[in-house]
């Protein structure tokens, strides 16, 4: 059975919160407790809280459950079956990348790192690396809870906060910061910058940030598929959300003084015929048109059966052309010479 994250990493919220939501409020006091060193910070820095109450926390469209946050933009539900195209995503990403990850961090997590994982999702990527390296730490931080908890191995944890504010721990804790599918779905304007800012205070100075995002672009598309893209480029922009967000990660990151950043990128091809991705690429495709088929149709107009069309021509297309997108890991090093 997995901790909860006050037990794991010793986190307790102090607040006046009438309506129990999840998340902090005003008068807040958190304490991070080391368990390793024995010595315990306080800070009182007053951090975001989920300003919905638990009613309103979620919207359910056209069956399926969409999350409401503040200053968050969420064009993807938040549901299990979104939980499940999810990991079946992350699986792909470390077959594909042939790791859970890129940075040099191998030896940090054998000896015993603290990682923070943001935008946990489905939880595969949170569960995966904890069982492979049961030295380290492991928490992962998302603003909604789409899988069981309770299934995490014991040096992981999870807590669900709305991270599109701020990050709930004091500076320099995490050895790793591992930053989930950033692509254009997410954060709006230039809460980006924000949020590379939190993390990189987080991240102890010679730590490592590293950030997964895939390009919207599909090289290769047909038709349909191009129509896809179209229509879910107006969904984001509709959103206020930059579709090349990933093209921006090193500028951002050098700008923080991050050092020895690296880019890796890998075309993830979406042929079922394709001898790395097989079938999964094609699936993949199909479970992310499925996902953004609610936002999509609200933003464009499609009826569902203009949809399904829509998605059997995409179907023919990967069938018969060599369509891919991109993958990219980012990564840097925090400066030991931060002031």
């Amino acid at each position: 059975m997995g901790q909860s994250p006050s037990k794991l990493f010793a986190i307790s919220y102090k607040k006046n919160d009438k309506n129990g939501v999840k998340g902090n409020t005003k008068n807040t006091k958190t304490e991070f407790r080391d368990d390793k060193k024995n010595d315990q910070i306080e800070f009182d820095k007053e951090p975001p809280s989920l300003t919905f109450s638990v009613l309103d926390a979620h919207r359910f469209i056209e069956g399926r459950r969409f999350r409401i946050a503040k200053n968050a933009t969420y064009t993807f539900p938040s549901d299990s079956k979104e939980a499940t195209r999810f990991n079946e995503s992350i699986k792909l990403m470390k077959r594909l990348f042939d790791s859970n990850y890129s940075a040099p961090v191998e030896k940090l997590l054998i000896n015993g790192a603290k990682v923070l994982e943001i935008g946990t999702s489905g939880g595969f990527w949170l569960t995966d690396m904890s069982k492979q390296y049961s030295i380290s730490t492991f928490l992962g931080l998302d603003a909604t809870t789409i899988f069981n908890p309770e299934c995490l191995p014991e040096n992981c944890a999870f807590l669900e906060y709305n991270y599109f504010d701020e990050i709930p721990f004091p500076e320099n804790i995490f050895d790793f910061v591992f930053q989930q599918s950033i692509s254009s779905s997410k954060f709006r304007g230039n809460l980006f910058d924000s949020h590379l800012n939190e993390i990189c205070r987080v991240v102890k100075p010679g730590g490592w940030i590293e950030i997964f995002g895939t390009t919207t672009e599909i090289v290769n598309a047909g038709p349909a598929t191009k129509t896809f893209v179209d229509s879910m480029l107006k969904c984001f922009h509709f959103n206020g959300l930059n579709p090349n967000i990933v093209r921006t990660f090193p500028k951002k990151l050098k700008a923080l003084k991050v050092t020895n950043i690296k880019v890796v990128e890998i075309p993830f091809y979406l042929s079922p015929n394709h001898p790395v991705s097989k079938n999964k690429g094609q699936e993949l495709l199909l479970a992310t048109a499925e996902s953004l088929r609610v936002m999509i149709k609200l933003t464009v107009g499609y009826s569902d059966e203009e949809y399904d069309i829509l998605i059997k021509n995409i179907i023919a297309e990967t069938e018969t052309l060599n369509m891919y997108t991109i993958c990219i890991r980012t990564f840097g090093k925090k400066s030991l010479d931060i002031t």
